[in-house]
C-alpha cells in the first residue's frame, strides 16, 4: 500500500468558506483547497502554500494546524494522513486558471466560497467540516504542532 501526507487549508471570509468541487469514479464532492507533500516540499506548510497556488490562483499565510485527519483512498489502496491548517492570509481571487497542463486539471471542477450555512447540504470531506473542523476554529481550539526540524548539524532549528 501507498503513503502520502497531505495538507490542507482552511479559508474563511463573510460565514463562506473557500472549497474546490472535484469530481472522481465517487461522483462530486467538495474538499478544502490542499493536495499531497512533493519531492520539492520541505513542509506540510510549505506543500500547502504550493498547492493553494495551484489550485486556487492565490498567495496564502498558513496559519495553526487545526486538526489531523486519516483517510484510506480504495481505488488507489493509498493510505492518506491529512493536515488541515487554518489559512490566516491571502491575496488575489480565487480561480482555476492556474490549472492547465497539472494532473488535477480534469479533476477539479471549480473553486468556490461556499456560504458556511450551505455546507449541511453538501458532500464534503472531510464530513465534519461544519460539526467539527469549523467548530474548532470559532472556539479558538487548535493542535499543538511541535514544527519541522531537520535531522543533524542544526537539528534543532524549526524550518516553519
Amino acid at each position: 500500500m501507498q503513503h502520502r501526507i497531505r495538507s490542507a487549508g482552511i479559508l474563511l471570509k463573510n460565514d463562506c468558506i473557500l472549497l474546490i468541487k472535484v469530481r472522481d469514479f465517487s461522483g462530486e464532492y467538495w474538499i478544502p483547497p490542499g493536495g499531497g507533500l512533493e519531492r520539492e516540499d520541505v513542509s506540510t506548510k510549505g506543500c500547502l502554500v504550493r498547492e493553494f497556488k495551484e489550485e486556487t490562483d492565490l498567495d496564502v499565510e498558513v496559519g495553526d494546524l487545526i486538526c489531523v485527519r486519516e483517510f484510506l483512498e480504495t481505488n488507489k489502496q493509498r493510505y492518506n494522513v491529512e493536515l488541515f491548517y487554518l489559512i490566516t492570509a491571502f491575496e488575489g481571487e480565487p480561480s482555476t486558471d492556474s490549472l492547465a497542463g497539472l494532473n488535477d486539471e480534469n479533476y477539479i471542477q471549480s473553486v468556490e466560497w461556499i456560504p458556511v450555512s450551505t455546507l449541511h447540504s453538501l458532500r464534503t470531506y472531510p464530513s465534519q467540516l461544519e460539526k467539527t473542523v469549523l467548530r474548532r476554529i470559532e472556539d479558538g481550539r487548535f493542535s499543538t504542532h511541535l514544527g519541522g526540524y531537520v535531522q543533524g548539524e542544526n537539528e534543532d532549528v524549526n524550518i516553519l
